[in-house]
């Protein structure tokens, strides 16, 4: 039975009960025949009136409730996007937004599903590309070497050295997976101590001597005389300033600068990397932190490795309780940045 229906048939029985009871009161009233036939007849008008106002308020309601319906059966069409009207009486009101504010968490809730499923799939394809070509190459030597294909000792020197060479590159990267994977469990043990920035940033550049050197790239760095001490893994801070500056490399030109400052804001500590690159589009820069996503499209390992480090040096960041992020424009280079509190984030 339709809500329609059963409101007005609750009326028309209200209003049935009182006329039977207003009758009988006017025959016992011991009223003259004319004068019970007036009340009636003013009495049935006043219940008529009541059930044309009745209908009326009800169709208010009902058209509410209809709209609502046609509303959410959208949902079932796998429309999150539906925002229902919010109209009628309070009562209907209040349930349109609270429908609402349900709609839109079930969207962001749906987006993050499809964004989570194009992750997967685009990771599935970047682990197998990078686990395939380290695995082809050794292969391939492998096979070269034990058919007898090379004889002097020299190219097998060299076949050799390339096995161990796409050997460590595949271990680095399931080292990579592994540590992510610990990182995002949350079962990686935050166990900071007091450490001088400039002390792990100077133990950090010295790995890149030659590197900078073969580039001819300068390094301007910039330390504030007020940063004292603060509360890090210095291990850890350490592979983070390792793959910043490792890829301000791999994208600088020759002859460039790159700068490197620490500074001291209020409560934390902030370091900047700034290359003089090619920069990353805005469109890319939502992302550049996501696992296994590159810039460098081609995965050519001259830019970088697996595209695990931001990654990774995010999820390192967090668990200090701090924050990273990049600026960046086409054309004019890019600076990454990272903010470590000086107070010990709790547990």
């Amino acid at each position: 039975m339709k809500l329609r229906t059963m409101l007005m048939l609750a009326n028309g029985i209200s209003i049935a009960f009182i006329l039977v009871f207003l009758i009988i009161s006017y025959v016992r009233m011991v009223l003259s025949p004319e004068l019970i036939l007036t009340l009636t007849f003013i009495t049935i008008g006043a219940g008529s009136l009541s059930m044309l106002a009745h209908f009326i308020f009800t169709s208010q309601i009902l058209k509410s409730v209809n709209q609502m319906t046609e509303d959410t059966s959208r949902i079932a069409e796998g429309k999150f996007d539906v925002k229902v009207a919010e109209q009628g009486p309070t009562e209907i009101q209040e349930l349109a937004q609270h429908f609402n504010v349900m709609s839109e968490k079930l969207n962001l809730m749906f987006s993050e599903v499809k964004r989570s499923e194009q992750y997967k799939t685009e990771l599935i394809a970047n682990v197998s590309h990078d686990l395939r070509t380290p695995v082809f190459s050794i292969r391939s030597f492998a096979e070269a070497l034990q058919d007898g294909v090379v004889t002097d000792e020299k190219t097998k020197r060299q076949y050799l050295d390339t096995i161990e060479r796409e050997t460590e590159r595949l271990s680095h990267l399931i080292e990579e997976l592994l540590n992510l994977s610990q990182l995002e469990s949350g079962t990686l043990p935050y166990e900071p101590r007091f450490v001088h920035p400039d002390v792990v940033l100077v133990e950090t550049l010295q790995q890149f001597d030659r590197k900078l050197q073969e580039r001819e790239i300068e390094l301007a760095v910039e330390i504030d005389e007020e940063l004292g001490v603060i509360p890090m893994m210095p291990d850890h801070i350490k592979r983070v300033l390792t793959n910043l500056i490792q890829n301000a490399i791999a994208f600088s030109d020759d002859h460039s600068t790159i700068h490197i400052t620490l500074k001291k804001v209020e409560t934390a500590a902030l370091f900047f990397i700034r290359d003089e690159g090619n920069g990353i589009p805005k469109e890319e820069q939502e992302r550049i932190f996501d696992r296994f996503y590159r810039v460098e499209k081609s995965r050519n390992t001259r830019y970088g490795g697996s595209g695990l480090g931001l990654a990774i040096s995010r999820q390192l960041i967090e668990l200090h309780g701090g924050k990273i992020g990049v600026e960046s424009n086409v054309g004019h280079g890019s600076e990454f940045w990272f903010m470590l509190p000086l107070e010990k984030k709790e547990e």
